[in-house]
Parts: structure tokens; C-alpha cells; sequence
């Protein structure tokens, strides 16, 4: 059983949540130095990476709480897969739209690619969650992409 619980943990690279100002200004977790020198913004996008002896936390102001999280399965990292995944990025215009990405291999067969994007062009209808997936499927050892709604506070 717990190998099972291990497993799951392990295809996810990381976990993001949003707060807004408020939250941070308030919470006593963040150190007054940090919130003189961020920068001012509506909300922020806290990601928790996980490992088993450290938690390392980072966090990006944004305009936007509307905020997606493309994690994609890979069979292994190339350069040709990074330049297929860059590639799918700019054909839909999403360069611009990501605050953080990220790419890691717990075993040889067990890859993942992660970025998390402002999902402005998703709600307009400009893009869909099914051709952002499409896309990503098309470019070679691809094994599976889920996106997900970054969870808020707010």
C-alpha cells in the first residue's frame, strides 16, 4: 500500500496555490524583508516543491488569479522533446503566459515537464483545455498531459 501512495506522489513535481495581497501582508510566514522588496501585485502564485528532506517555496506576483497547471507524463527527456514542447508553447501563443516551469526524471521511465501559465486564453475561448492537450500529445514520447485549475485562497 504505501508504494502505491509513493507513486502517486511522485507524478507531481509540485503544488501551486494563489493568495492575493492581503494574505501575504498579513501572514506571518512571510518575513517582512520579502514583502518590502516583491513586487506589489494583486495576487501570487506560492509553489511548493516537495522533496523528502526539504520544501522549497517560490512565489510569483501576478495580475491574474486565473492560473493553470499543465503537468505533462514523459517517456524521457530530449533536446528534440524540449524543442517540441517550446514549440507547442509558441504555436498557441503561450510563451508569454507562464510564470514557471519546470522539468524532472524520478526513474528513467518516470519524466515530467511542468509549467504553470495565466489561463486568460483558455477563458476567452481563444484556446481550449482538449487543443492545448492535443498539442502536447502530437510531439514524440508524450505519454499523457493533465491540465489543472491552480487551487486559490481567495
Amino acid at each position: 500500500m504505501m508504494e502505491t501512495d509513493n507513486s502517486t506522489q511522485k507524478n507531481k513535481i509540485s503544488i501551486g496555490l494563489i493568495i492575493n495581497d492581503n494574505e501575504l501582508n498579513t501572514n506571518p510566514i512571510f518575513p517582512p524583508e520579502i514583502k518590502e522588496e516583491i513586487l506589489d501585485s494583486p495576487y501570487y502564485l506560492l509553489i511548493f516543491i516537495s522533496r523528502e528532506d526539504v520544501v522549497k517555496i517560490s512565489c510569483f506576483p501576478t495580475k491574474n488569479k486565473n492560473i493553470k497547471k499543465i503537468l505533462v507524463k514523459l517517456k524521457e527527456f530530449s533536446p528534440d522533446l524540449v524543442k517540441g514542447i517550446s514549440n507547442v508553447l509558441n504555436e498557441l501563443n503561450l510563451s508569454k503566459e507562464i510564470l514557471h516551469t519546470t522539468g524532472l526524471c524520478y526513474e528513467m521511465e518516470k519524466c515530467f515537464y511542468e509549467t504553470y501559465l495565466i489561463g486568460d486564453m483558455v477563458d476567452s475561448g481563444k484556446l481550449t483545455l482538449d487543443m492545448i492537450k492535443e498539442k502536447f500529445m502530437s510531439v514524440a514520447n508524450v505519454i499523457s498531459v493533465i491540465i489543472e485549475e491552480v487551487p486559490s485562497l481567495i
